[in-house]
């Protein structure tokens, strides 16, 4: 039986993904950079360390990584500020009555401490989570299991008592190195579908392409 659910953040819990995509593409735009959609999106997932990396060799350096990023968070504090930010269908509702039904609840994500504490903050979601972890919280991050691990470590939980939600390939991988069942729900904002091939190895528990499936195998109780 579960009884801890891990939450993803970006693309699962809020529709971050299509926003961060579209201001990367426009700064890229803008100064007439070597980088491609398919570029922006290989980097779903992923921390923010680790795009910098790989932006560092395409641009120029950390230095105008640095630059760009700092333009780039001008870009979405903006997006803030004019409620371009929403939450993804049935987010809340799903965590609500998961707690209500008494399970624990946790959050791990790649991104940075700073940025996920002031989305959680604007959709009231700061107390959602017994536990959460962050990308500052762990060396490694997601392809790695570190984040997951780090989270069973705090809720003290073994991975067979876990259930994580993912949209990405990167993330449920991560949580399937740790030993843990993922229901992969690829973010509808790209109208994303995973192949067999790419989905091969991983820890399934289920797909769905919203949080509705998670949030009516509770309700129904049929969440084992």
């Amino acid at each position: 039986m579960k009884e801890l659910l891990i939450f993803d953040f970006d693309g699962l819990l809020v529709d971050t993904e299509k926003v961060y995509f579209d201001g990367w593409l426009a700064l890229f735009k803008k100064y007439q950079l070597p980088i491609t959609a398919a570029d922006i999106f290989g980097w779903r997932g992923q921390s923010w360390q680790q795009t910098a990396s790989k932006l560092a060799d395409l641009v120029g350096g950390q230095q105008r990584v640095q630059e760009l990023r700092a333009e780039r968070e001008v870009y979405i504090a903006q997006q803030i500020t004019d409620g371009t930010f929403k939450t993804k269908p049935y987010a809340k509702e799903t965590i609500a009555l998961a707690r209500e039904k008494g399970f624990q609840t946790a959050l791990a994500t790649s991104t940075m401490k700073k940025r996920a504490s002031e989305l959680l903050a604007h959709f009231d979601l700061l107390q959602a989570f017994d536990y959460q972890t962050f990308g500052d919280d762990v060396s490694a991050h997601k392809p790695d299991p570190a984040p997951y691990l780090l989270t069973l470590e705090k809720a003290q939980f073994a991975a067979e008592k876990a259930l994580v939600m993912e949209d990405s390939l990167v993330g449920a991988t991560a949580a399937t190195r740790a030993e843990i069942d993922v229901v992969l729900i690829p973010d509808q904002s790209f109208d994303q579908v995973y192949s067999p091939e790419e989905k091969a190895g991983l820890q399934l528990y289920g797909e769905a392409t919203s949080l509705k499936y998670v949030y009516d195998l509770l309700a129904k109780d049929q969440l084992k």
